[in-house]
């Protein structure tokens, strides 16, 4: 069976997807690996940083001595500011690239099967659709995926922000989180949903459980999820690798969960399901507030200007300060971001800002969740 994609047949019904992250294709294949081995990852990442700073220094040094000194003064001031500038454009241009519309990805949907544009000739049959979580190994909740395979080649879609309903038949392994994802592209929750609706609705009716949404659990809960808020290991210091490594190792499992009912939320420990605080909605305070903690100044006098400005970009994260009754305050960020580098959500206006760092954070659909059980949806600007 062949069919032409980019003039797909009539009466298909075309998306308009995303691709995954950039760079999540490979750390799924690689972030296993060097998660199991932290000791010998770090050691790698010291080599690779030494290596190249020995290079460097070899470089330059050879320059200078090899270089007559006059030649040097005269090119010297011409060469290093034009560097500077080609540098700039091609991290420019790579970050433009990386945003640009040519990365889009058209799907289309018709004849009980699905195309891609990025993958011609290839037709993933909807006989061979299978549903799983997206983001959920440890508890980070991204959304659902689809799975889809034509031969030995498989395909799968991601809703982003799309939570699996309680009951549903997940046939298919979690395919990771954040820069340890495995999916081919992602679309927004509304659309995933539409096209669940045409592969469902085309299957054999004995093959459809997996794909029909099952009615609410009877508890009608949300579970959001707080982590440990992983930026806080910029406040180990620079031999207490140890600390670091048992920390880093904790921040994949949640601290604490938020279960948020039509009238009422709770606080609870996710691991043991204890009632920490429970709360009638009108009696929790939720402050928008963005988190930019002071960093050291020794950062900018040995790492220079480009590194401060990264450090401070990345440090950088929104978030909230909310207050429940019976229990101390909970401050949480969310770093979700739209293509790696585009952070996904901001405060409109003047959010004011804490020098420090959130306790805990969550995931971009954890944070939809509670932005709008607490009553922030109209502060809130969303990108992608």
């Amino acid at each position: 069976m062949s069919m032409n994609v980019n003039h797909p047949v009539a009466g298909a019904r075309q998306f308009v997807a995303d691709p995954p992250f950039w760079g999540s294709k490979t750390a799924s294949r690689t972030g296993p690996a060097w998660q199991k081995n932290p000791g010998a990852s770090y050691g790698i990442w010291v080599a690779a940083i030494l290596g190249f700073t020995f290079v460097g220094s070899a470089l330059v040094g050879g320059l200078y001595l090899l270089v007559p000194r006059d030649f040097l003064a005269i090119v010297g001031p011409i060469v290093i500011p034009v560097l500077a500038v080609v540098f700039i454009a091609c991290v420019g241009g790579w970050y433009w690239y990386s945003r640009s519309g040519s990365k889009k990805i058209v799907i289309s949907v018709a004849n009980h099967s699905l195309t891609v544009n990025t993958r011609p000739g290839d037709v993933y049959l909807f006989s061979t659709a299978k549903l799983g979580t997206w983001g959920q190994t440890g508890g980070m909740t991204m959304g659902t995926a689809l799975h889809l395979q034509c031969g030995p080649h498989r395909f799968v879609l991601g809703g982003r922000d799309r939570r699996v309903p309680a009951g549903t038949r997940l046939d298919a392994p979690d395919v990771g989180y954040g820069l340890e994802m495995d999916i081919d592209a992602q679309l927004p929750a509304a659309e995933f949903e539409e096209v669940l609706a045409l592969v469902g609705g085309s299957r054999p009716v004995s093959a459809r459980s997996a794909l029909d949404k099952p009615s609410q659990a009877p508890s009608g809960l949300t579970r959001c999820l707080l982590f440990t808020n992983p930026l806080l290991a910029q406040e180990f210091g620079a031999f207490q690798y140890r600390q670091r490594n048992e920390f880093m190792q904790s921040v994949s499992r949640p601290r604490l969960a938020i279960d948020v009912g039509p009238e009422a939320i709770w606080v609870v420990d996710p691991n043991t399901n204890t009632v920490i605080a429970s709360a009638w909605p009108a009696q929790v305070s939720a402050t928008p507030v963005v988190f930019q903690p002071r960093l050291p100044f020794g950062l900018f006098l040995f790492g220079g200007i480009a590194s401060y400005a990264v450090s401070r970009f990345y440090s950088t994260a929104i978030g909230m300060h909310v207050q429940i009754p019976g229990m101390q305050p909970l401050t949480f960020s969310c770093r979700d971001s739209v293509s790696g580098l585009d952070k996904r959500f901001s405060w409109q206006g003047n959010a004011p800002t804490a020098r420090e760092r959130a306790d805990y954070e969550v995931m971009g659909t954890d944070w939809l969740t509670l932005v709008e059980k607490f009553g922030l949806t109209q502060y809130l600007k969303t990108r992608g």
